[in-house]
């Protein structure tokens, strides 16, 4: 729940004008840290978004679809006929959202009522129903639970292979993803613990899945590798600030890219580069002991010279980080 708010409540701190397509993400976990705070993971594919009014890809249709003139008439008209008819444009305006979601501006019996139900649904944001292709993990809630309307699953007369659909919500603004239709994504999801809906937001690592950012490695292993499914996780620096950056930060500030490094399973050598971020990982690893090293540059082609290495102990499915330093070179002295 924490994580879905962590935008709105840091939004009022922020002194500066927003960006477009700027969302203030006060923290931005990697994929281990991630999927132990999601509720449910899994890969899925957009078959609808709603309400169309808030969709970008589908804003323009939509509003010139609304008639506007008549809307600000209405709201003005306090008559019972003007309060239906616009109970009926606000539930054209919401069509495709569930119909819990809308329960409130059906019921609203006053102008004022109405109002405030209308803002309060838009306020909700959109919801993306996806069909699932993968599924990593799943909320632990029972999901026919009617209290948790986010999770949808098959008829059980269509049979065992029927598809999963999950309902996904997610803001309007900034920190929301748009989610495209036909797209397919790698979606990392909270329940709100109030409402039981599935949300997730720019602060996580929701993203179309050609554009994943090497998660899907580490998912694999966690739902495949049984007792071989940990990953090292970590960072080659040009700087020994970096190494008392917090567990959760999913970046350094001063990246090494390129450097090779090699890590002794005890069974044989592994080896790894990182890359533009500095970043390189291992996945498949069992519980145990390891042994670390970063080595100089120009191996396997040169002699292996080791600048730096560490030994450390893994859990079984779990997460393991270290972030090495890979020295600059001094300048070479000026010519007199």
């Amino acid at each position: 729940m924490w994580r879905a708010l962590l935008p709105a409540l840091f939004l009022p701190l922020l002194v500066a004008p927003r960006l477009p397509a700027a969302c203030p993400c006060v923290v931005q976990f990697g994929v281990c840290d991630e999927v132990r705070q999601s509720d449910a993971v899994f890969i899925g594919t957009v078959e609808s978004v709603a309400p169309p009014f808030l969709d970008p890809f589908a804003r323009t249709k939509a509003m010139a679809s609304t008639p506007a003139a008549e809307t600000a008439r209405l709201q003005a008209d306090t008559s019972p006929e003007a309060l239906a008819r616009l109970r009926k444009i606000y539930l054209d305006m919401f069509a495709g959202l569930p119909d819990y979601a809308r329960r409130q501006i059906v019921e609203a019996k006053t102008q004022q009522e109405l109002q405030s139900a209308f803002e309060e649904v838009q306020s909700e944001g959109r919801v993306a129903r996806l069909r699932v292709r993968t599924r990593y993990k799943k909320d632990s809630a029972d999901d026919n639970d009617a209290k948790k309307p986010a999770a949808k699953q098959a008829d059980p007369k269509e049979g065992d292979d029927a598809p999963e659909f999950v309902e996904i919500w997610t803001g309007s603004g900034d920190c929301g993803i748009d989610f495209q239709v036909g797209e397919t994504y790698l979606v990392y999801a909270i329940e709100d613990e109030g409402s039981g809906k599935l949300e997730t937001s720019a602060c996580m690592r929701t993203r179309r899945l050609t554009e994943e950012k090497g998660d899907l490695g580490y998912l694999y292993f966690l739902q495949n590798g049984g007792k071989e499914s940990t990953r090292l996780e970590g960072f080659v620096s040009t700087s020994f600030a970096d190494q008392s950056l917090p567990r959760y930060e999913d970046g350094i500030a001063t990246p090494a890219s390129g450097a090779t490094v090699e890590l002794d399973t005890g069974d044989g050598m592994r080896y790894a580069q990182s890359n533009a971020e500095g970043r390189f990982s291992f996945d498949g690893l069992k519980a145990g002991d390891y042994r670390l090293s970063l080595l100089a540059p120009g191996f396997p082609k040169t002699a292996r010279t080791v600048v730096q290495s560490r030994s450390f102990r893994v859990d079984e499915a779990g997460c393991a980080r270290q972030i090495l330093i890979l020295p600059t070179q001094p300048a070479p002295p000026l010519s007199q």
